[in-house]
This record gives structure tokens, C-alpha cells and sequence, in this order.
């Protein structure tokens, strides 16, 4: 079977480099350099060639062939091809056949003459491999290369839509420093990375948008996972039954077996393991309640991680009555298992955690990087947005400006359980506090953490001109059913009004009285010295000022019980 590949090997210079190889083993193949040329007028193509055995080499050059005696010596071909018409935009180079062929620098370019590098006399090696300057021109893109014994490469690239120019210090195959400006109509990206500092900067112009970015990074290098869980909402068991870890559409932790560990790092004994990675996701792993956790070894650290998914104990029907399974869970990666990141914590995202469902939770890795403290400025005509984040204090700051006025959110965007934990004891540390502020109305939001249930909390106040709304909320997973328990308190010229509106149960106090509401009917109220109710419960009775009325429970002669209310004197303890 004929094949090309790039291999190492000594280029015409006596310098190795980036050579092609051809490997043709019928005399219907060849190696085609397709839609090289889009108008007529002169070319020079120019290639240099070499074999392991004597042979001719046929070069189809835009619809005229030449032949060259290939030898265990580079050759050079230099053909110049006048074009009248398109008929033919294409370049075919075909050895014999059971040959093996090698070709380097190849080019072409408009006119006649043959303008590709050669070194002068007085140049040495060292000064050949440092000092590399090469220009590449087709019809449809010029390249400019140009680098120096310091490590040091700038390159320059035109086409008709796209200029890219870059500037880099290389220190052997790694980049510490690089600087690229890339321009295309619509818009103009500039960027600054230091490898060492893991450090980036850019700025992005667009007709409508310019956006600053200074931020540093750390690889998705992944090695180590770990699926915690804590019970659900419905007992305290932890189910665990199936993880997807996906590169290149390939599930690389097939056949995987995990560990179970506890909070304290050690291992804890459970039967099945090998299900995690069966790829069946109707079997589950079982284990005692407390936070455990399936950690996975890929065995060696991937930054080629596309997504993961996993899936833990669901409902087998899909009927939308049945009861909903929502697991306290956190997902977390490694590169070295020691420092984790954690993709996911059901305490801080969707409201107390997500239902379970046969087609299980998925986490996308993104990019190859993950840019995790940064600062940010984003202009457009509209309004400004500033953002600050820093992942090792787990916070963020976002500041947006309009006409209409402003916004402030600063969220809590915690990697760790331990960091969120510590962070109660502070009150105003929380997950996210957000203040809004626009014509006619401002608006105050806390989200934080409950210090006796470590169950995630919300307080919500809006101003306006007609009075002050609060919104207070406790998330999590109550027994009937709920995830959300609410309470709202209004306060405006009418008054003050308490309601829940899980129960419909209201409370509302004026200057004229105070009422009781339930199910949309007043049930009590005061109204100047009178209160007035729809029903009196008296577990010990009613006293007035002269009389007092007792619930009482007598037998008659013949033994029957028989219940009543006596009316007696008010005063003493009866």
C-alpha cells in the first residue's frame, strides 16, 4: 500500500529537519499537490530529491511533465512553467513503483527565476541552524520566517483574509515567551503569553466590543478523578454506577477498576467494583452513608480529557410522577492526587443538586487550558463590564455599567468543600452577594451557606419608590419533595405583609389592625380594641374578665363519659 509521512533526516544542507517520505507501491499512485494556482502567468517550481536506490522521478508540473534521475544525493529541480489557461492548477510527483522517495523544500512562486535560500560559503553550520530566515509563496498565502541562535522565531503570515504575525523565545522544544497579533476583517486579537508564570494577556477589538483580558493558567492535565457522594434526598446510601471518561470519542477509562475512600483518605471495602466501568448504567456500586468517593487512575496524566460523565442510582421509570433521586455529589480531578480541582459541588450549583436520569451528568473539559484567575475589561457601546477572579481565594468580582445604572456580584466560586467550609465563619462570606443599582429601583442579593444544617441560603432585598420586597430562601431536599422552602416579606404604604408562598399562609399588620390570611381567606384579624377570627382553639379554656369558661371531662353514675364546659368565677387556678 503506498503512503507518505514526515520523518527526521538530513535536508540538502547537511541540517536535519522535516523531510516527506514516499512509499509507492503501484504504478497507479502518485503524490498530488492539489489547486496550487488561481490565474494564468509564470511560475518556477523548485524541490529538491533523493532515494535509497537509482531511480527516475516523473514531476507533472501544471500540465507539463519532467523527469529527474533521483540518487542517494539530494537533487534539485527547478522548472519554469508558462500558464495560458486553468486546465490543470495541480503539481503530481510519481516515482517508480517499489520505491521509496524523499523530497524537502518544495515551493512555488510567480516568475522565472529560482530565488530559494542557499547558504554562502562563509556560513558554518551553527550559524545555518540558528540563523533561518525562508519565505513561502503560493498563490493564496506568503509566509516569512526568521529566527536566530537565541531561540528566538518571528513569523509573518498573509492571505487574502487573515494576517497573523508572532514573535517567540523558545528554549529547546518548549515556548516560554510568545506574542501574536491576528487580524481579520472583522476583527483584531492581540496576545502575550509567559509560559514560566503561566501568564496571559490579551485584547480584542471589534466594531461593537473591546475586551482586555490579563489571566493566568494551569493545563487540564488529568490523571485522577474522584465521584463523591453523600446520600440523597430520598436515604443515606451512596450509589454509584457507571463513569465515561472521553478523548478523541474513545472512553479511556473503560475497565477501569476504582478505589472507595472516605473523607479521610482511606480505602473502604465494597463489592463490585468493576461495575464503575462496565458500561452498564442499570448496576450500581452500594456504600455506607458519609461522604465516599470512587477515585479512578488513568494510569498516566491526560491533557486530551474531552468530557466526563457519570451516573449514579435513577429512577427506573421515566414516568414524570415518579419520585426524583437528587444526590449530594461533587466531582473533583487531579494531575497528581494530591491537588484537586473540583468540576462540581451539588452545595454550590443547581439549586442543591440535579435528578438523576438514565442519560447520566456530563462535565466538558473545555480546552486544553483552564484560564482560572484573571481580570477582565469588556467594553462595548452599551455598557462596560469589569470581572476579577481568582480561583485560589474562590472568588469573583463582576462589575457592569450602563445607562440605566449598575450592577456589583461577587460570587464565591469555591474548588474545595474544606474552603467553603472554613468560609462560615464569616457571615459575610458568602457564595454570592450581588448589588444592583438602576432608576427607580435597587436591588441587594446574599447567597451563603447555613452554619447548623450546611444547607445553601438566600436573601433577596428590592427598593423601590412604592417599598422594600425581601426574598429569603432555603434550599435542599425536603421530605415533601420540595427543594426550595420560601419567605417573603413586603413592606409599603399599605403596610407590612409576611408570606409563604409554599403554604399560602399570610400575615399582614397596618395601622388600622392585624390579619391573619390562609388559602386566600381571613381567618383572623384585630381591628381597633376587637379581635375577630373565624375559629378559636382554647386548649385550657376561655377567661374573661368575671367569668372563665374550662373544657371539662365528668362520668355520670352509670359510667359514661361525658364532655362539657364549666363556666366559673374568674380568679384562682381552676
Amino acid at each position: 500500500m503506498s503512503s507518505f509521512e514526515t520523518i527526521k533526516r538530513a535536508n540538502p544542507y547537511g541540517i536535519e529537519d522535516d523531510v516527506l517520505k514516499l512509499t509507492i507501491d503501484s504504478a497507479e499512485d502518485s503524490y498530488r499537490l492539489p489547486n496550487l494556482i488561481t490565474e494564468p502567468d509564470t511560475y518556477v517550481f523548485v524541490i529538491w530529491h533523493r532515494t535509497d536506490t537509482p531511480c527516475t522521478i516523473s514531476f507533472d508540473i501544471l500540465g507539463e511533465t519532467v523527469t529527474s534521475e533521483s540518487s542517494s544525493q539530494w537533487t534539485k529541480v527547478v522548472k519554469v512553467k508558462k500558464v495560458t489557461d486553468l486546465s490543470n492548477k495541480n503539481i503530481d510527483i510519481t516515482p517508480p513503483v517499489n520505491s521509496t522517495t524523499y523530497y524537502y523544500e518544495a515551493y512555488l512562486a510567480r516568475g522565472s527565476v529560482d530565488t530559494s535560500w542557499t547558504p554562502a560559503p562563509e556560513d558554518n553550520i551553527e550559524d545555518i541552524i540558528g540563523l533561518k530566515s525562508e519565505i513561502k509563496q503560493t498563490a493564496e498565502r506568503i509566509d516569512l520566517t526568521v529566527g536566530n541562535l537565541q531561540g528566538q522565531l518571528a513569523e509573518l503570515s498573509i492571505r487574502a483574509d487573515n494576517i497573523t504575525s508572532r514573535v517567540e523565545s523558545v528554549e529547546g522544544t518548549t515556548t516560554l515567551h510568545s506574542s501574536q497579533i491576528t487580524q481579520i476583517p472583522e476583527q483584531i486579537t492581540q496576545q502575550v503569553n509567559d509560559a514560566k508564570k503561566e501568564l496571559s494577556a490579551q485584547i480584542k477589538l471589534q466594531s461593537d466590543e473591546i475586551v482586555h483580558t490579563v489571566g493566568k493558567n494551569h493545563a487540564t492535565a488529568i490523571r485522577y478523578i474522584r465521584d463523591w457522594l453523600n446520600g440523597s434526598n430520598l436515604d443515606t446510601q451512596n450509589r454509584w454506577a457507571e463513569i465515561n471518561v472521553m478523548s478523541n470519542n474513545e472512553n479511556i477509562a473503560s475497565g477501569i477498576i476504582p478505589v472507595c475512600k472516605n473523607e479521610e483518605e482511606n480505602n473502604v471495602s465494597v463489592s463490585y467494583l468493576e461495575r464503575y466501568t462496565d458500561g452498564d448504567t442499570s448496576k450500581y456500586i452500594e456504600s455506607t452513608s458519609g461522604w465516599k468517593c470512587l477515585q479512578l487512575d488513568l494510569g498516566q496524566v491526560r491533557n486530551d480529557v474531552d468530557y466526563i460523565t457519570v451516573w449514579h442510582e435513577y429512577p427506573l421509570t421515566s414516568d414524570p410522577s415518579s419520585v426524583s433521586k437528587i444526590f449530594n455529589h461533587r466531582l473533583q480531578v487531579s494531575s497528581d492526587g494530591k491537588v484537586w480541582f473540583t468540576l462540581y459541588d451539588s452545595r454550590y450549583q443547581q439549586s442543591g443538586g440535579y435528578k438523576e436520569t438514565p442519560n447520566g451528568k456530563t462535565h466538558y473539559i473545555n480546552d486544553t487550558s483552564i484560564n482560572d484567575t484573571f481580570s477582565s475589561v469588556q467594553q462595548k457601546i452599551d455598557g462596560i463590564t469589569t470581572t476579577i477572579q481568582n480561583v485560589e481565594e474562590n472568588l469573583k468580582t463582576e462589575i457592569n455599567e450602563s445607562a440605566n445604572g449598575f450592577n456589583v456580584n461577587i460570587q464565591r466560586i469555591s474548588q474545595d468543600l474544606e474552603n467553603a467550609k472554613s468560609a462560615l465563619n464569616n457571615a459575610i462570606d458568602s457564595l454570592n452577594t450581588s448589588f444592583n443599582v438602576e432608576l427607580g429601583k435597587i436591588t441587594g442579593i446574599i447567597e451563603g451557606i447555613d452554619e447548623e444544617t450546611n444547607q445553601k441560603i438566600s436573601s433577596a432585598i428590592q427598593q423601590s419608590a412604592s417599598g422594600w420586597q425581601g426574598v429569603f430562601k432555603k434550599y435542599g431536599m425536603f421530605k415533601d419533595g420540595t427543594s426550595v422552602k420560601q419567605l417573603n416579606v413586603n413592606i409599603n404604604g399599605d403596610g407590612i405583609e409576611v408570606l409563604n408562598p409554599g403554604t399560602s399562609r399570610s400575615t399582614k399588620m397596618n395601622t388600622q389592625g392585624f390579619e391573619g390570611w390562609f388559602n386566600g381567606n381571613k381567618v383572623f384579624w384585630m381591628q381597633e380594641d376587637a379581635t375577630k377570627t373565624s375559629r378559636v382553639y382554647a386548649d385550657r379554656g376561655v377567661e374573661l374578665p368575671t367569668l372563665k369558661m374550662i373544657p371539662l371531662t365528668v362520668q355520670d353514675s352509670n359510667s359514661i363519659t361525658r364532655n362539657g364546659i364549666a363556666f366559673v368565677k374568674t380568679g384562682g387556678s381552676s
